[in-house]
């Protein structure tokens, strides 16, 4: 077969009733090109442009390695530039971009491998242009990543193809060269790196972050709700901020695991820290001081603030069974005077 016999028109089978458009044995999709553009915007804004960049170049690769294998099945070429030139001509015809080669030159023997070219309409350079303005550096990553796929397939070897000028920059026309991976200078890392093995994962981001917001949410109550022992069998559990449901489980646990491994008899809950108290505040108190009660530890609560007592007496909440006095000295004077007597 010889590359101007191609006719994508020809080789493409419709079958509307099964909902399927074939080119041999594979599956092909038409999708919208505004439609695509909104899927690459928000690769860029959700992902960032390098892990963007990555995933169309991988994306196009995957595409010229799968158009090369079908085609090599399905046809035997004339010639060796005939093979090499039908991913090209495919990419013209799939309506991606229309190519013009402008040099070839390679030999297995060898191992050398070297293409140039034009790429004209490109389709990423135009929605790129469209939904994130003129960029600073060439766009055409799928276009790339088909180009690498194809020459890959059809060398036998890795090569990589970079785009050496690009009308999303303001070039008149987009360009690209292709060569081995190994004959490359330092102009290809950006397009070598694209199309390596992406080791980061969003998923893998999103369950690191989180394990970290909730070892230092952890750590943030551990030093928002200090225990210590300030005497011989005397707790000082020192409250600061909300107490919700969820904190006053994590108050209680804490207080009853430090109460058991010390064998306190009197703890003292130091509220001066805690801006707001309200019934379901109160209720959370007084469960807390009542759990203590049945490992036998005694309790008294201190810091009340004026302005927080008359929030109290006007929600009728009471914190019934639970001594109250002013501050921490008065609770520790108390602990020592209910120890001394027994």
């Amino acid at each position: 077969m010889k590359l101007e016999d191609i006719n994508l028109a020809d080789m493409l089978s419709f079958n509307p009733d099964h909902g399927r458009l074939q080119l041999g044995d594979d599956r092909m999709l038409l999708f919208r090109q505004d439609s695509l553009a909104v899927l690459r915007q928000l690769l860029h804004e959700q992902v960032g442009a390098p892990l963007a960049r990555s995933i169309l170049a991988r994306f196009g690769y995957q595409c010229g390695q799968g158009d090369y294998r079908m085609l090599e099945q399905k046809y035997d070429w004339d010639t060796e530039r005939d093979r090499l030139g039908a991913g090209p001509a495919m990419h013209s015809w799939e309506g991606i971009v229309h190519v013009e080669p402008t040099f070839v030159d390679f030999d297995r023997s060898t191992g050398h491998f070297h293409m140039t070219g034009i790429w004209r309409n490109s389709y990423e350079a135009e929605v790129h242009l469209e939904q994130l303005g003129p960029a600073d550096a060439p766009v055409c990553h799928s276009l790339t990543g088909y180009a690498s796929g194809w020459g890959t397939a059809f060398f036998g070897h890795p090569v990589v193809a970079i785009e050496t000028r690009c009308v999303a920059c303001g070039d008149p026309r987009c360009e690209f060269e292709v060569r081995t991976r190994e004959a490359w200078d330092e102009r290809a890392r950006p397009w070598i790196q694209a199309l390596e093995p992406i080791e980061y994962s969003l998923r893998a981001e999103y369950e690191r972050k989180a394990e970290l917001v909730k070892a230092q949410a952890e750590a943030i109550s551990q030093l928002s709700t200090p225990i210590m022992e300030i005497w011989d069998s005397v707790l000082v559990l020192a409250i600061v901020g909300l107490v919700d449901a969820r904190r006053s489980a994590e108050i209680m646990d804490a207080l009853l695991v430090r109460i058991a491994e010390t064998q306190s008899r009197c703890v003292i809950i130091d509220v001066t820290g805690v801006d707001v108290i309200d019934t379901r505040t109160a209720d959370c108190l007084v469960r807390i001081v009542q759990a203590a009660a049945l490992l036998g530890a005694r309790c008294v609560l201190t810091g009340l603030s004026p302005a927080i007592a008359q929030t109290l007496v006007q929600l009728g909440a009471t914190l019934q069974g639970v001594r109250t006095l002013r501050n921490l000295k008065e609770g520790l004077e108390d602990c020592l005077r209910f120890l001394g007597a027994r």
